[in-house]
């Protein structure tokens, strides 16, 4: 028993250094079931509201680094309520559109007017905001992107993990330890307490001897 919790003592201790280095979000998928945690939305604004001209019959872009797996969330407004068309590409198929060759879009509204939309790209890099004015005369749009990340917050039980398996581990190994000076010195103290008691003088003899060696007396 006294191994035992030693060894799962020292474990723990093992865990608890893990988790300090890794940090608590090691355990937020056991904290999302167990009702631990907490998530709130967080946005973070790339390409603040901002005014854009496009020529007639020319086009304008934003180019923007994105990176994989994030969301993305932007709004196109056109002035006086006409139309542009508006495309989201990567830079290899906007070097493609640019001459004219087929090219794969991310996204496309060829008749935007006031258009939300979301974006998470597959892979990281530069991607580009594409406005194209087919009218004869210039348009104004107004731009804007945001990128939204889902922050999750852990209980102070779960954020503390690390520290609380650390304290217990400790504990445990303590008492494994002092669990074990215990049941030596009570053994020493037994093997102390063995062999015969004169009956005359009270010494204490070796189970072997025969005379007492305080009084010298026979066992008998």
């Amino acid at each position: 028993m006294r191994r035992r919790t030693l060894t799962l003592g020292v474990l723990l201790v093992l865990a608890a250094v893990l988790v300090i280095e890794q940090g608590p979000q090691v355990f937020a998928p056991v904290a999302q079931v167990a009702g631990l945690s907490s998530q709130y939305t967080k946005e973070e604004v790339v390409v603040p509201p901002m005014l854009y001209s496009i020529a007639s019959m020319n086009y304008s872009f934003s180019a923007q680094p994105l990176a994989a797996g994030e969301q993305y969330v932007g709004s196109l407004q056109v002035a006086d309520s006409r139309q542009v068309g508006f495309y989201v590409m990567d830079q290899g198929n906007f070097s493609l559109w640019r001459s004219d060759h087929p090219a794969s879009l991310v996204l496309a509204n060829p008749d935007a007017i006031s258009y939300n939309f979301t974006v998470s790209p597959s892979a990281s890099g530069t991607y580009y905001f594409v406005w194209e004015n087919q009218e004869n005369s210039p348009l104004t749009v107004v731009f804007g992107l945001s990128s939204i990340q889902y922050v999750t917050v852990l209980n102070p039980i779960v954020g503390y993990a690390g520290y609380e398996l650390l304290l217990l581990g400790l504990v445990l190994s303590y008492f494994g330890l002092r669990g074990g000076s215990k049941k030596e010195t009570k053994r020493t103290e037994q093997t102390a307490e063995a062999g015969w008691k004169c009956r005359f003088c009270g010494g204490r003899n070796p189970e072997g001897e025969a005379f007492c060696k305080k009084c010298g007396r026979s066992r008998s």
